[in-house]
This record gives C-alpha cells, sequence and structure tokens, in this order.
C-alpha cells in the first residue's frame, strides 16, 4: 500500500509543479490579458491582407506588417481616440447642465421652431421635475458625476490596451508561418484530426466575427457621420461614437438619425430630414447589410442576441476594449459547441493549414 502511494505521489508531483508552473505564468500576464486577445484576434483576421501585401511587396514580410499596422492606427485608433476625445470635451457641459442647472441652448441644442404646443408643454413640465430633482438630489448627483469624469482614466487604459494590442499583432504576423505550423502541431496533438479542424473552424470563426462584427459598426460610423456633418448637427462626434456602440451592440443606427431627422421636420428643415432619412435607409442601411451578408457568405452567421450580450457583457467585464472582444469569444464559444455535436470528420494536416492561411 505504501508502494502504491509512493507512485501515485510521485506522479502527481510533476503534474502539480506543472500546473503551479503555468498557474504563475497565467498570473504575470493577467494585466495583459485583454491586449493579447485583442492582438491575436486582430492578427488572425488581417493575416490574409497580410500575406497578400508581402506577395505584392516582393516577400518582404517586414514591410508589410508595417503598412497593416499604420493602416490600422489611422483607419482605426486616430478615428476613435478622435470619437472619444469628443465625448470627453462635451461631458464638462453635460455634467454643469445638470449639477447646475440650465437649458439645452448650452449645448447648441434648441427646441425645434415648430413642435406642438402640447409637447413644449410636456418639455417645460420635465424640464421643471427635472429641477426639482436636481435640488433635492445635487449633492449626490454631484458626487456621481465626479466619480465618472474620474473614471474618464477607463480611455485611458482602452488606449494602452489598443496600442499595445497593436505592437503584439505586429510581431504575431511577423513571425506568423512558424506560429501557424506549432499551433496546428499542437491543436493535433490534442485532438488528431479532429484537432486540426477545431483549429481551421476557430480560425475563420474569428476572422470573420472580427470583419463582421467590427466591420459592420466601423462602416454604419462612417457613412452616418457624413451625414450627421452634412445636416449640420451639433456635437456630431458624440452622435458617430453612439452609432459605433450601437453597431457593436447589433441594436441599429436608427435609435440615432430617426430622432435626429424628426427633430430637423420640427425645426422646418423639411429637405435636410428627408435627406437623413433616406441617407439612412440605403447607404447605412445597405452598407451595413453588404458587409454582413459578405460574411455570412463566407459561413460566420452570427445569432444577433449573442453579439449583443457578448458586447455588452465584454464591456462590463473587461472594459472599453471588451467590447470588441465579447462578440468574437462568444463567437468562438458558439462554434465550438456546435463543432463538438457534429459528426467525426476528418481533415489532413496539409489542408487546416491551407484554410488557415487563406
Amino acid at each position: 500500500m505504501k508502494t502504491e502511494a509512493r507512485e501515485l505521489l510521485e506522479r502527481l508531483l510533476p503534474i502539480g509543479a506543472i500546473a503551479i508552473v503555468f498557474l504563475m505564468g497565467a498570473l504575470t500576464l493577467s494585466p495583459f490579458a485583454q491586449a493579447l486577445l485583442w492582438s491575436v484576434f486582430v492578427s488572425i483576421a488581417l493575416h490574409p491582407l497580410h500575406v497578400s501585401l508581402s506577395g505584392r511587396l516582393g516577400g518582404r514580410r517586414g514591410l508589410a506588417t508595417a503598412a497593416v499596422i499604420i493602416g490600422l492606427i489611422f483607419f482605426v485608433l486616430i478615428p476613435m481616440l478622435f470619437l472619444l476625445r469628443s465625448v470627453i470635451a462635451v461631458f464638462p457641459e453635460v455634467a454643469i447642465l445638470l449639477v447646475e442647472g440650465g437649458h439645452l441652448e448650452n449645448l447648441g441644442l434648441d427646441l425645434p421652431a415648430n413642435m406642438p404646443p402640447t409637447w413644449v408643454d410636456l418639455w417645460s413640465g420635465l424640464r421643471d421635475d427635472f429641477e426639482a430633482v436636481r435640488r433635492l438630489v445635487g449633492d449626490d448627483l454631484r458626487l456621481l458625476l465626479s466619480t465618472l469624469m474620474l473614471e474618464g482614466r477607463l480611455i485611458g487604459h482602452f488606449v494602452l490596451e489598443f496600442l499595445l494590442g497593436l505592437i503584439l499583432a505586429a510581431v504575431i504576423l511577423q513571425n506568423a508561418d512558424p506560429l501557424i505550423r506549432l499551433s496546428l502541431k499542437a491543436f493535433e496533438k490534442l485532438g488528431g484530426a479532429r484537432g486540426l479542424q477545431l483549429a481551421v473552424r476557430s480560425v475563420l470563426t474569428i476572422r470573420y466575427t472580427v470583419l463582421g462584427v467590427l466591420g459592420s459598426a466601423a462602416v454604419q460610423t462612417a457613412t452616418a457621420a457624413f451625414a450627421y456633418v452634412f445636416v449640420g448637427v451639433p456635437h456630431w462626434p458624440l452622435l458617430a461614437f453612439a452609432t459605433f456602440l450601437l453597431g457593436l451592440l447589433q441594436v441599429g443606427p436608427i435609435l440615432i438619425w430617426g430622432p435626429l431627422a424628426a427633430w430637423l421636420w420640427l425645426d422646418g428643415q423639411t429637405g435636410m430630414a428627408i435627406f437623413l432619412v433616406v441617407w439612412g435607409l440605403f447607404v447605412v442601411g445597405l452598407s451595413d447589410n453588404a458587409v454582413k451578408a459578405i460574411v455570412v457568405a463566407r459561413g460566420a452567421n452570427l445569432p444577433t442576441t449573442l453579439v449583443f450580450l457578448s458586447a455588452l457583457g465584454g464591456l462590463i467585464i473587461w472594459g472599453v476594449v471588451g467590447i470588441f472582444l465579447g462578440p468574437v469569444i462568444l463567437a468562438l464559444c458558439l462554434e465550438l459547441i456546435l463543432w463538438w455535436l457534429e459528426e467525426d470528420t476528418t481533415a489532413p494536416p496539409d489542408t487546416a493549414a491551407q484554410k488557415v492561411e487563406s
């Protein structure tokens, strides 16, 4: 009996030591978990583009990597920073309006000229009620707004995580070939042919979730922002940022441009209101449908409810960057469940590598 216990202990001790080492490694990297996940997702999504650019540049992978990262900075990071800066800039004005009182005119929002009298009376009543509430809970409201302004550091964390993720993505793209071989080898050791199939489906799911969800939100924001600027709405970056968030949550930008069109119509700007409705229905709506149709055609048909819950949950758990991570993680989990429920199929290693790289 003592001999059996000794043998069992000798087998468990190395496993326990390895587990402790991996746990310590995970704890060491845990502050950078968001950036690491973001870098992996970005590199997987952009790997086909990187391969194409590398081929056109005569096989110069470093130059292709630099081009991809610079493109992300100019077309993703800088517009996002501009929108976030606009949100932060208008927040003190909103705080003053809520705490010290005032009118919408202080924010550049005048009541529509042709608003029905009943609506004006309703608005006046709501404003009087708000004034009474503000006097009652003014101190608590001031404390809450101060806390929210201090939480603006979350924006700084997002920027740092995004930049770190881009740096790590550049490293992954530069060393993509050996990393792909190691990943396929690991999946093959874990699950054989089924493991290789899992690797292929995981890569495709991550790739088309990133392109579908983030690409769709970015296209909607760009097209809608043009309309906001054209109709001359004040604080249009704030509306563009809200449009981007609604696009990520799969809610739809109609909640932004719809009330704005009604506001313009009541203000006597009928032409601008008609333009905004037509632009929102056809240009913004069709661009979103076009991006999603391309993604669905490649096999990444994601439930809207899943995307909404994952983006919202990612925001709560991971912070701002979780809006991007949540849909990808949940889509990958769903794909793994569906893969597990399917019948056993095999995929040759060479075919798996080709699918991952394409």
